[in-house]
């Protein structure tokens, strides 16, 4: 496995330096593309001699470091691509400068500083230097359940200044530099545990309402206890010590669904992105559905042909668009 400056250890995309000087142009922004459908990127000269894609599958989420001549990126979604927009970028910057410009205006990033990417906007981001950045996607769904106010922060600084973006950044490298050496099941504690400390950046641990942490709590609560079978929504409510009527109402207030309902979505959702992921082909149908809290094989098939049209087998055979 190549090495990245600084240590990084990570699956190879691209390494510019093996290609020769009038093919670098193409090679980059065919592997951006891959990485990111609707990006595509243009060097600032044909004769950099320096620069590398690397990335690592981590299940649900995606890990992707980048040390960059500078170049200049645009990413335009488009209707081909509308299935594959599952993902949220966390974009964060070792060292280097770079300007991000989307519908949330333009921020200058400084080495340390981070930003979260809408995948399904329009964005420019122009590098001005050589730079290192460090990209994980990660799946959209859990991100939201546990942050609602998640739009209003894509494309926002989150600056290095503040001492929990610090935290989560130097959190970020040190995984992409041994991100590749974890097994399945530690990928995927990785993807969890990242989810969740996204709270430690001050802009994600503000508020949007009073009572708005109680259902990002619920949400929470929800997200980590998929596997459990058998927890209600008197469960959820009583690890709050508030009557399940009252989260009800501010779950149907925040999300249009009861916590009965919000937690049948995800447990559903959550199998549906399982029987998809190629990282568990040899998993049984029956051992997905009680990894997602099903305690019956027959019902949780019933409950998938409900909302999907389809049965679990033909759902995991279907061709999955590139």
């Amino acid at each position: 496995m190549p090495q990245l400056e600084g240590g990084e250890t990570l699956g190879q995309s691209i390494d510019l330096a093996d290609y020769d000087r009038p093919a670098r142009r193409d090679a980059w922004d065919h592997a951006s593309n891959s990485l990111f459908p609707g990006l595509r990127v243009e060097l600032a000269a044909d004769e950099a001699l320096r620069g590398s894609i690397a990335s690592v599958d981590l299940g649900r989420a995606h890990l992707c470091a980048i040390e960059t001549p500078p170049a200049e990126a645009h990413h335009v979604p488009t209707p081909q691509h509308s299935d594959t927009w599952q993902h949220v970028s966390l974009m964060v910057q070792p060292w280097g400068r770079t300007t991000l410009v989307s519908a949330g205006g333009e921020i200058a990033m400084a080495p340390g500083d981070m930003c979260m990417v809408d995948e399904r906007a329009r964005f420019r981001i122009v590098t001005q230097e050589f730079s290192r950045l460090l990209f994980l996607r990660l799946p959209r769904a859990a991100v939201l359940g546990r942050y609602p106010h998640l739009n209003r922060l894509c494309g926002k600084l989150l600056p290095a200044s503040d001492a929990g973006t610090r935290l989560l950044s130097d959190s970020l490298q040190r995984i992409s530099e041994v991100a590749a050496d974890l097994g399945e099941l530690q990928r995927a504690a990785v993807v969890s545990s990242t989810i969740q400390m996204l709270g430690v950046a001050q802009a994600f641990a503000e508020l949007p309402e009073s009572a708005e942490w109680r259902v990002r709590r619920a949400a929470d609560f929800i997200e980590m206890s998929l596997s459990v079978t058998g927890i209600t929504a008197s469960d959820i409510a009583e690890e709050q010590g508030i009557s399940r009527r009252r989260l009800d109402q501010l779950m149907k207030q925040a999300r249009g669904v009861s916590i009965s309902g919000y937690l049948w979505q995800r447990r559903m959702e959550q199998s549906a992105a399982d029987l998809a992921d190629p990282h568990k082909a040899t998993l049984s149908i029956a051992q997905i559905a009680f990894a997602n809290g099903y305690e019956d094989a027959a019902h949780f098939t019933r409950a998938f042909r409900r909302s999907y049209g389809t049965t679990p087998g033909r759902w995991r055979e279907r061709p999955v668009a590139c």
